[in-house]
Formats: C-alpha cells, sequence, structure tokens
C-alpha cells in the first residue's frame, strides 16, 4: 500500500502535464519575443531633411530679425513695404512755431504749435497737474519724448517766471494768442464764532456745508461759546482741521444763554449737550429733596459733579 502511494506521488496526471507544457511554451515565447520583433514589425527610419530645413529656416530668420532695415518684394514686384527704426522720425524736419514760453503755464495747445507730440503734451500737463515744476530752463531736458534737436531749438525761448516776481511782463507775451490767467490769493478773514453764519465759517480752510452746519448746530443747543476751545468739541470735526482755523477764530463778549436749574423742567435740562438725561434727572431729584438751588455750588454735593464737568457747565446755569 505505502508503494503504491509513493508512485502515486511521483507520477502526473494528464492535466498536469498539459499544464507544464502550456506554462514552459509562454517562457519559451516571451523569450523569443525580442528576436521574432524585426520578422513582424518594420521600423520606419526618420527622414532628417525636414528637420535639416527647419532649423536652417530658424537660423534664417534670427538672422533677419537683427537687421535695422529691410524690405520684402511680392511676387509682382509692385508693393512693397518698408520697415524703419523707431529712430527714423528724428531725421524727418522740425515743423513748429518759436515763441517765448513759460513751461509751467504754457497749454497743451502751445506745445503742439511749437512741435511737440500731443501725447509728450499730455504728459507734461499731467507732470504739471501732480504738483511738478520746472525751475530752469534745462530741467525740459528731463521730459520723455522730446528730440534732442527740438529740446536745442526751443530751450534758449524758456522764460520761468519766478515766484516773487511780476508776471506783467510775460502777459500777453509768452503765448501769441493765449491771455495767461492771473489768480489772486484768497484772502480769509476771522470770524466771530458766536456770531458768525454758515457763509462765514464756509470761508474757513478746510470747512465745507457739513462742518459748517454742524458747528451752528452746536452752538444754537449749548446757548453760545464762551471759549474757543469749544468748536473742537464739535461731532465729527477733525482736530487737524480746528488747529488749521482756530488762529481765524474770534470771540465776542456776548452772554451764553442760561438754563434756570430751579425752574427747568427735566427735558429742557437734558436738552443741554453738557447736562443730557443722567445730570438732568440728578438735579431735579437733588432739588426735589433739598429744595431750590441758593448758588451754582449746590450741585457740587450730586456725586457725578466733578470739578471738571462743574468747569464745562457752570456758566450755563443760574439759579435766578
Amino acid at each position: 500500500m505505502l508503494k503504491k502511494d509513493q508512485h502515486n506521488y511521483l507520477n502526473f496526471t494528464r492535466k498536469e502535464k498539459n499544464g507544464i507544457i502550456a506554462i514552459l511554451a509562454a517562457v519559451l515565447l516571451f523569450l523569443l519575443i525580442p528576436f521574432l520583433y524585426p520578422f513582424f514589425f518594420t521600423t520606419q527610419s526618420i527622414a532628417t531633411t525636414d528637420y535639416t530645413k527647419a532649423l536652417d529656416s530658424l537660423r534664417i530668420l534670427k538672422a533677419d530679425s537683427n537687421k535695422i532695415f529691410y524690405k520684402r518684394n511680392y511676387n509682382d514686384n509692385k508693393y512693397h513695404s518698408n520697415y524703419k527704426t523707431a529712430n527714423s522720425n528724428f531725421n524727418s524736419p522740425i515743423k513748429g512755431e518759436l515763441f517765448y514760453f513759460d513751461p509751467n503755464s504754457l497749454p497743451v495747445e502751445g506745445w503742439i504749435r511749437m512741435g511737440v507730440k500731443e501725447k509728450t503734451a499730455n504728459t507734461i500737463q499731467n507732470y504739471l497737474s501732480k504738483g511738478g515744476k520746472f525751475r530752469q530752463p534745462e530741467d525740459i531736458k528731463k521730459i520723455w519724448g522730446l528730440r534732442p534737436d527740438l529740446l536745442e531749438r526751443i530751450i534758449p525761448y524758456v522764460r520761468i517766471a519766478q515766484p516773487n516776481s511780476s508776471t506783467q511782463q510775460y502777459e500777453n507775451k509768452i503765448y501769441p494768442g493765449y491771455e495767461k490767467k492771473i489768480y489772486e490769493k484768497k484772502v480769509i478773514h476771522s470770524i466771530d464764532i458766536n456770531q458768525g453764519d454758515s457763509l462765514a465759517y464756509l470761508s474757513l480752510p478746510g470747512v465745507g456745508p457739513s462742518y459748517a452746519r454742524r458747528i451752528i448746530n452746536f452752538r444754537n443747543k449749548l446757548g453760545g461759546f464762551y471759549s474757543i476751545h469749544q468748536v473742537s468739541e464739535t461731532f465729527g470735526l477733525p482736530d487737524s482741521t480746528f488747529q488749521k482755523i482756530k488762529p481765524l477764530l474770534l470771540i465776542s463778549n456776548e452772554p451764553v444763554k442760561k438754563i434756570n436749574i430751579n425752574t427747568a423742567t427735566q427735558d429742557e435740562m437734558k436738552a443741554h449737550p453738557y447736562i443730557r438725561y443722567q445730570l438732568a434727572n440728578l438735579l431735579l431729584q437733588f432739588r426735589t429733596q433739598h429744595g431750590a438751588y441758593k448758588s451754582i455750588d449746590e450741585i457740587k454735593k450730586i456725586m457725578i459733579v466733578n470739578d471738571e464737568l462743574f468747569n464745562k457747565i457752570s456758566p450755563y446755569l443760574t439759579v435766578e
């Protein structure tokens, strides 16, 4: 029995033999593929002629791009286009009129009349509008786009007016047909902060309609100003603006409107910008508990009324 089992382990069945043969055949086929590939597939040779021609064309184009002037002729030799460099425009003659001018005030039309391109003239006006200034004739050489020969031609005609010198000598002479406008410096007058109206406040530097309206409304609610510094308390008014207008502000001896704390209602007191609801309520309660005020100093007995607040509101209070 044992010998029979050993004999079975050393033999293969028909299916096993077929499987082994198939595996060996597949391995052999994979090993032979590199040798059999040329018989079934033909490799195409790469033609280098087209590649060489393309390289030659690129070299020719590169060489042509380095040329300054070249001409292209069409088949019928009738049409052609000339390509010129940007500097070729300098060879054309200058067309323009010469006259004395101030580059700081000359309009665009004046530059064009001298032979300057419109684009360059607009560039100059742009420079001037942003605060630029020509201080000497040679400064116009810094303008990009002006031809050197044009510069040499117009520089002798530059006449720059000095800041403090009279402009009368240049009027109607700088640019023929152009009348130079002379602007007078705006004169700013001082105003009385208690008597000035909206127009008076509008004359101050940095004060527009909104600020003028707010200052007057604040003054009316207070009952008048007793100090110039009170103007700075106007809602939304920047301190920089107040410091600018402060030297122009005056205050009269006109008395301010006062509130009688012995007879005023809570609504009348709280309408004042310095009192408001909380203090108005406390003033009324103190008067109810202790009777009529004998002097303004009595409000110091109210806890929230410190020296700073007392000095601020006392000019607007009375007991009579």
